[in-house]
């Protein structure tokens, strides 16, 4: 067994390690604010993991071009669908995603 091959499946297997630690974050933690950060975990650590096992084992082509295309259109969406959901579960649990009036004080107190 070469170097390269130990290091694409030392890669890989952090790959599969990050997602599974993802999938259990989400099904043990009790809320949507909580369980959001645990995706980012996924769309970083294990897609960049996959990508260098695939520029490892096939060089610089096609495919680890494809590799790079995806890993950043997951770095950017990411981040907008992260921000959504964060918004769509305050809207539903208090109606607005705008503070209200009282939050802005109690911030203000606590931040003194």
């Amino acid at each position: 067994m070469k170097t390269a091959d130990i290091a694409v499946a030392a890669f890989l297997g952090l790959m599969v390690v990050t997602s599974l630690i993802s999938c259990w974050a989400l099904i043990l933690f009790r809320d949507a604010f909580q369980r959001m950060h645990y995706l980012s975990l996924v769309t970083t650590v294990s897609t960049l993991s996959l990508l260098i096992a695939v520029a490892i084992k096939e060089g610089w082509g096609q495919a680890t071009v494809k590799a790079v295309l995806t890993f950043i259109v997951l770095l950017l969406v990411n981040a907008v669908v992260t921000h959504a959901t964060a918004r769509a579960a305050r809207i539903r649990q208090y109606g607005s995603w705008m503070p209200a009036p009282e939050e802005h004080i109690e911030g203000a107190r606590e931040s003194r």
